[in-house]
């Protein structure tokens, strides 16, 4: 049987779920102090759903379950820059991976993770 990481460890301390609710804390998602390399989120009543995408993608990555049985893999990010826009812009590129024992989903089954 897979290693099942803590909902805590993915979703933060205060994070709390019910059969109707995940509730995630904002302050949950800001890199701790000393992490290298770091990234910068904070937290305020607006943010954008990019920014708080980003924040918990980058949380899960420095969190997910090492072993090698696990059956939800973020790869570390890769790095390109690339002309768009009429500008310079760095292309950051990670590959997440999920693992399950079925062979006719043509979508992975949060169910069976």
């Amino acid at each position: 049987m897979p290693s099942e990481p803590l909902f805590t460890n993915f979703f933060g301390a205060g994070a709390t779920q019910t059969s109707t609710q995940i509730i995630i804390l904002k302050n949950d998602l800001v890199a701790p102090v000393g992490l290298v390399p770091t990234y910068e989120f904070t937290p305020i009543p607006e943010n954008r759903a990019e920014q708080s995408a980003l924040a918990m993608l980058l949380r899960w990555l420095r969190n997910q379950d090492q072993s090698t049985d696990s059956q939800f893999v973020i790869s570390p990010f890769e790095q390109s820059l690339e002309f768009r826009f009429s500008k310079w812009q760095r292309k950051y590129t990670c590959t997440i991976e999920i693992w399950q024992d079925d062979t006719l989903s043509t979508l992975p089954n949060p169910n069976t993770i």
